[in-house]
């Protein structure tokens, strides 16, 4: 595998220098190259004052309407993973490939796309290889006043059939009555595996703030049908309602939950949130039932910050005032137009522990 990767590493970099050299002629404007590069130091004083160290270099050579870029992080064991994209455009048919490695275990993908739009009519076509498989993949698309058809065919080294044929997906959307019908037929190699029929937003007479999604479908063995309701009470100004419906026995609705509260709004530059969940199951990064949060606009020029993130969050039951039980903070500062140094904190209020401190730099170019 790994003299494999050294090839398609090469051959990749030979078809960049073969292209820049056809397309330089024809350049209008002059190449130009650009980048950047970051490094961050992460430290974990809960785990012995572990540090974890991270760079990465990005850089992009543009010309002839083409782009050509490579990134590539390094942390403490070496080489974490690496990449290789081109972007352009022949005649009419855009292009793209792109190249990934992964630290030790080498070679991961190598992906190329190719797509062409013309009278409504898009085409494009997928050339894939990974470790494991190799695909190809054809997907043809239009408009036709209304009615809307797209086809999909995929070849694949693996778990494929005849010919390397894996399956073939045809989607047609048309109006019907007063709504419009998605309906989408699978192929696989057993044959036919699937066809379904959907229809989205239904409006209940009189009832304008519920809206009802109905799917049918058709397997071999069976035939279903599915009603899934959903509100829409509109918005009330800042305060966003997080609904939940319990469906019973279709079609009936056995239980309507209101499950969490938000509020956003603007204060100057720095915008506000607050969200809290109230039904004990739906949590904020896996712990807390409720956040509130400052941010600073991105457009706005203060002291040379470009960002500012303040979070601070509760948990039900916590040991501290408030339930207050974590903090998490990061900000950027721009130095200069080509240099910027940020720095990020996440502390375990409830544990006592500052979880992790990040600084960093960033220089581009």
């Amino acid at each position: 595998m790994q003299g494999r990767s050294c090839w398609l590493a090469v051959a990749f970099w030979l078809s960049l220098i073969v292209s820049l050299s056809s397309l330089s002629g024809f350049c209008q404007d002059g190449p130009s190259f650009s980048g950047d590069w970051s490094f961050d130091l992460a430290i974990e004083p809960a785990i012995a004052f572990d540090l974890d160290a991270t760079s990465t270099l990005n850089l992009t050579y543009s010309v002839g309407g083409w782009d050509f870029s490579s990134t590539t992080t390094l942390d403490e064991s070496g080489l974490a993973r690496q990449g290789f994209d081109a972007v352009g455009v022949i005649g009419d048919i855009g292009l793209s490939s792109s190249l990934r490695f992964k630290g030790s275990s080498g070679f991961t993908r190598w992906s190329n796309v190719a797509g062409w739009e013309s009278h409504g009519l898009s085409f494009s076509a997928v050339f894939e290889m990974t470790e494991t498989y190799v695909s190809f993949s054809l997907s043809a698309s239009g408009t036709v006043d209304d009615l809307v058809v797209k086809s999909d065919i995929e070849l694949r080294s693996k778990d494929g059939c005849a010919l390397l044929f894996s399956a073939i997906d045809i989607s047609i959307d048309f109006p019907l009555c007063c709504t419009v019908v998605s309906a989408d037929v699978g192929f696989t190699c057993d044959g036919f595996e699937a066809a379904a029929f959907s229809v989205y937003g239904i409006v209940v007479p009189n009832l304008p703030w519920l809206a009802i999604d109905a799917d049918l479908s058709f397997t071999m063995d069976e035939k279903t049908l599915e009603l899934s309701p959903m509100l829409d009470f509109g918005t009330f100004a800042c305060i966003e309602l997080y609904i939940d419906i319990e469906p019973g026995a279709s079609p009936a609705i056995d239980e309507i939950l209101i499950y969490g509260i938000g509020l956003e709004c603007e204060l100057g530059d720095v915008s506000f949130e607050a969200l809290s969940y109230l039904d004990g199951t739906h949590k904020l990064n896996g712990h807390y039932w409720e956040m509130v949060a400052l941010s600073l606009d991105s457009s706005v020029d203060c002291c040379g910050l470009t960002s500012m993130e303040l979070a601070v969050y509760f948990l039900e039951g916590g040991l501290r005032l408030f339930d207050v039980a974590s903090f998490e903070g990061s900000f950027s500062l721009a130095l200069s137009e080509q240099l910027a140094f940020d720095m990020a904190l996440m502390w375990d209020i409830e544990a006592g522990i500052v979880e992790e401190m990040t600084c960093g730099f960033e220089v581009s170019w």
